[in-house]
């Protein structure tokens, strides 16, 4: 097993005030990151969201990372990243956060939704809403319909993440509806 040089040591330790130096660093990583990334997801999260967690964990490796016991830095970057990346999955699967997993943005819903549809005062409003959203509805695939129901029907995780993927189109295909309808 070859050890680290201490020019290796020096340059590594620099690279967490130069800029030039840590994109050095990081590009020499980025197989290592792209190969542990691999395995994980998070709703919403982006190729580029999920470099930049890799380049935070990065960071921290640097500013822990010791070298003369001889350990190597690729390791000790892989543990600092994995334990950055479930402190990510913890966050994002908390309990009291499990509303911002399933809400969905809209652009501007009180352009659409009638002020009534929230205090359920005007039946009429309500009706006119349920016969404009028929056309989003129709729009659906079979299973993406499913994966509505699954979600107003409120229904339990393991059946949510079944239809995880449709849930997703169903929900981008809301969005490009109301936007349709607001223009």
């Amino acid at each position: 097993m070859q050890i680290m040089t201490p020019e290796e040591i020096l340059m590594i330790h620099q690279a967490a005030t130069d800029s030039d130096l840590f994109a050095q660093l990081f590009a020499q990583y980025k197989p290592l990151v792209l190969t542990v990334l691999k395995s994980y997801y998070i709703r919403d999260y982006t190729r580029d969201d999920w470099l930049q967690e890799a380049r935070i964990a990065m960071l921290k490796a640097i500013a822990r990372y010791d070298g003369t016991a001889g350990s190597k830095f690729g390791p000790f970057y892989r543990l600092v990243l994995l334990s950055h990346i479930r402190s990510l999955l913890r966050k994002h699967l908390a309990q009291k956060r499990a509303a911002d997993t399933t809400a969905m943005v809209m652009a501007n819903p009180g352009a659409i939704l009638p002020p009534s549809f929230a205090s359920g005062q005007r039946i009429e409003d309500n009706l006119v809403l349920r016969s404009e959203l028929a056309g989003y509805v129709d729009g659906l695939s079979p299973l993406e319909r499913r994966g509505l129901l699954v979600v107003l029907e409120n229904s339990d995780q393991a059946t949510r993440q079944a239809y995880r993927r449709a849930i997703e189109r169903s929900k981008v295909k809301l969005t490009r509806y109301f936007d349709e309808q607001l223009n």
